[in-house]
């Protein structure tokens, strides 16, 4: 099937948005007020009944959304979204590599699919001549010479990424390009925790359960194709029989799961498997209130966040195991010194979905941190050297970043020593803000503080046992962001 035959399919309205469940409890009243009243769905969103109704079911901390649904399901006006699918198990700094995208036009509720390929189809006919050079990292290890769509997400912050994309998603002749309104980006977390909801599902003869459809994915687009004889600008047809399997199990009991659903969605967005960007600043403004664009947060206070590009390790992002340890560990010149620090342990092997993990790490602080040293080795064993070390200013923050490689069966460790800006040592009150990276699970953090000087209270706080010192010591999970604030 060819990539120009599969467009202009069209469905109900299905309120997830491929994987994106935000609206169903709402579309669920929608309907039953539909049956039974025979107004359109339209009019019956503007009723203060059926919003009162609404907000009942999801809860008032979720009355915001209600706002979005007739902007997001083309009621006010037609909507085009570029579906970004990100490969979380081969990390990008933007949630993951784009190693597939889909275009879906909604108005009035109805949704139609304009478009739905790999990435690689779209950037083989890329126009070279418009497109400049990628981030120096990607040249060096991918020996690209031009920024192709697939590798869009360079940035952290989902929006710049999505910014990012939709340019080169333009220049590259993309479908629809001059009529997207929002950016989704979806990782295979959201399609194995739905799964979790429904069930396993059986497209093409394979059995996807929320256990293996990941890998099986993964398996079938990169290597079984061949085997059953499909061309390779054809091996990612399954997907779309697979998500629409998928939607479809979903909306079958879309009325006695909405609960359920809504939940779901949430924690993915907290979680940013799902993220959004939208053209329209008000919109974007109410998703931002929530921490689902992926943005990297203004702060007054210390923040950190650690960042990681899989740069030709396959998927060997699923193989390891990650704990961030950040330290405090006294002042120098009266500035706080910090330590952030990576510990990578790699479980896998050498086979057709793993290798060495090839990494370039980017730890993002507060704006005006100064870059002091690094420890690391190479592959060759020798040591990093602090002229080996990127530093920059993007997005309000100071950036050092360095490439980094574990074999399997390794476990080692990254860091960055670096000194805090001054304004931080003077506070009577240490905020931190620990930002996850777009597309990681739940890696471990540690945080080992020392302030030298007696701590009065801590949120959260330490354990008993550690009370009545100096130092503040804590461990948690970057599931979501986590913030800290300490009164000294």
């Amino acid at each position: 099937m060819s990539f120009f035959r599969k467009q202009h399919n069209k469905i109900r309205v299905l309120p997830i948005l491929f994987g994106s469940c935000l609206f169903l409890g709402i579309v669920a009243i929608v309907g039953i007020w539909y049956v039974s009243h025979k107004i359109s769905s339209s009019d019956l969103l503007s009723t203060n009944f059926v919003k009162n109704a609404v907000v009942k079911q999801i809860g008032e901390e979720n009355e915001d959304l209600y706002d979005l649904v007739p902007i997001f399901l083309g009621f006010s006006e037609p909507q085009t979204y570029l579906i970004e699918f990100l490969n979380n198990t081969e990390l990008r700094p933007g949630g993951g590599f784009i190693g597939s995208y889909a275009v879906v036009s909604v108005d009035g509720g109805q949704v139609t699919i304009e478009a739905i390929d790999g990435t690689e189809n779209l950037d083989r006919n890329a126009p070279f001549s418009l497109l400049s050079a990628p981030p120096p990292p990607l040249e060096i290890h991918l020996g690209i010479t031009k920024w192709f769509f697939r590798d869009s997400n360079w940035s952290p912050d989902f929006g710049q990424s999505a910014l990012q994309g939709l340019a080169l998603y333009t220049i590259e002749g993309g479908v629809m390009a001059d009529h997207i309104d929002g950016v989704i980006g979806i990782t295979p977390t959201v399609l194995e925790r739905l799964l979790e909801v429904v069930g396993s599902v059986t497209v093409q003869g394979n059995t996807f359960t929320a256990e293996n459809v990941t890998e099986k994915l993964e398996y079938e687009v990169e290597y079984a194709y061949e085997d059953k004889g499909i061309h390779v600008q054809d091996r990612k047809d399954i997907l779309e029989p697979l998500f629409l399997e998928v939607m479809n199990r979903l909306k079958q009991n879309m009325l006695t799961k909405y609960p359920t659903y809504l939940e779901t969605f949430t924690a993915l967005a907290n979680e940013k498997q799902i993220l959004f960007y939208h053209t329209d600043p008000d919109v974007d403004a109410i998703l931002a209130a929530r921490d689902w664009t992926g943005s990297l947060t203004p702060t007054d206070g210390d923040y950190v966040q650690w960042v990681d590009a899989n740069l030709g390790s396959l998927k060997t992002d699923y193989a390891l195991d990650r704990t961030l340890s950040y330290h405090i560990i006294g002042k120098q010149d009266g500035r706080y010194l910090a330590q952030a620090t990576m510990t990578y342990e790699h479980n896998g092997t050498f086979d057709w979905r793993t290798t060495r993990y090839i990494t370039y790490a980017r730890v993002y602080a507060p704006l005006g941190s100064t870059f002091q040293s690094v420890q690391g080795t190479l592959k060759s064993g020798d040591a990093i050297q602090s002229s080996q070390v990127n530093t920059g200013e993007e997005l309000g923050k100071s950036w050092f970043g360095t490439s980094f490689s574990i074999e399997p069966g390794q476990t080692k460790t990254l860091q960055f020593t670096y000194l805090l800006p001054a304004s931080l040592s003077s506070q009577d009150v240490y905020h931190l803000l620990v930002q996850k990276q777009a597309g990681t699970i739940d890696h471990a953090l540690t945080l080992d503080l020392d302030f030298a000087t007696l701590l009065q209270s801590a949120v959260p706080p330490e354990a008993e046992g550690e009370w009545n010192d100096g130092i503040y010591r804590y461990q948690t999970d970057l599931r979501q962001d986590r913030s800290f604030s300490i009164q000294l």
